[in-house]
C-alpha cells in the first residue's frame, strides 16, 4: 500500500502546517477524497490575502481544538467564520491531575489522553459528526498533536492503514522541524501507539467512540465524512 503523503503541508496561505487529508490511501485502492477534512496549525498572524484565500476555501465547519489560554492570546484567525467551533481537546482538570512524568514518549501521552480528555474527545466527534456536508478544518497550536490525534482517529475510522496515518502525521513544514530531535518524539511511532492502544483496548476507532458515548449514527455520519 502506497503510505506516502500526497502532498505537503501549506495548503493554506499562512498557515505552515495545513493539508487536505484527501488523497491518502484507503482499502481496495481507494484515496480519501478531497475537500473533506483539512487539518492545520493556528497561526499568530495572517494577512488580508491570506484571511481571504482561507475563506473561499468554504470551509462549514472550523473547529479550534486549543486550550482557553491559547484562544485568549491569539484567537484564530477564522474565528468571525459562522461555522467556527472552540472545542479543546484539553480538560484542564484532568490535566491537572496527571503525573506526566510517568510516560517515556509523547505517544504514549496520546494514548492515557483518549480516557483523561474522554469528555472532550466526545464533543470533537460528536460535534463533526452533526456538521452539515462541506470542508472541515480540524486545527490546534501547531496543527500536529491534538489535530494529529483526531485526523488519525478520523483516518482508522475510514479503514486507512496505520503506515499511512502514520506517515501523513510525521510530515512537517520546514518552519516546524525541530533544529534536534526531541527525545520524547518518535516520528510516526507516537500516533503509532495510540492507534495500538486504540486496537488493543477497544477493538477499533468505532468502538472507541462507542465508548464516548456516540452512537451508530454519528459514527457512520464520521465515516461518511472520509469515503470516496
Amino acid at each position: 500500500m502506497d503510505a506516502a503523503p500526497s502532498r505537503a503541508r501549506g495548503l493554506l496561505a499562512g498557515f505552515a502546517n495545513s493539508a487536505d487529508v484527501g488523497g491518502l490511501a484507503l482499502p481496495h485502492g481507494q484515496r480519501v477524497p478531497f475537500g473533506r477534512i483539512i487539518r492545520a496549525n493556528t497561526p499568530e498572524h495572517v494577512t488580508d490575502d491570506d484571511l481571504a484565500a482561507a475563506t473561499a476555501h468554504g470551509f462549514t465547519g472550523v473547529f479550534d481544538l486549543r486550550s482557553d489560554d491559547e484562544v485568549r492570546v491569539c484567537p484564530h484567525p477564522l474565528a468571525k467564520h459562522p461555522g467556527y467551533r472552540w472545542l479543546p481537546l484539553i480538560d484542564p482538570a484532568a490535566e491537572a491531575r496527571e503525573d506526566f512524568s510517568r510516560f517515556r514518549t509523547i505517544g504514549e501521552i496520546y494514548a492515557s489522553s483518549l480516557q483523561r480528555n474522554a469528555d472532550h474527545i466526545a464533543a470533537i466527534f460528536t460535534a463533526l459528526a452533526e456538521m452539515p456536508p462541506g470542508p472541515v478544518l480540524v486545527s490546534c497550536r501547531a496543527g500536529r498533536d491534538r489535530t494529529g490525534m483526531v485526523v488519525a482517529l478520523l483516518l482508522d475510522l475510514a479503514g486507512a492503514d496505520h503506515e499511512v496515518i502514520a506517515a501523513d502525521y510525521a510530515l512537517l513544514p520546514p518552519p516546524l522541524r525541530p533544529d534536534a530531535e526531541d527525545p520524547g518524539r518518535r516520528g510516526d511511532q507516537d500516533i503509532r501507539r495510540m492507534l495500538d492502544h486504540v486496537s488493543a483496548t477497544y477493538a477499533s476507532t468505532a468502538g472507541y467512540l462507542r465508548w464516548l458515548g456516540l452512537a451508530d449514527d454519528d459514527i457512520a455520519a464520521l465515516r461518511q465524512r472520509l469515503e470516496p
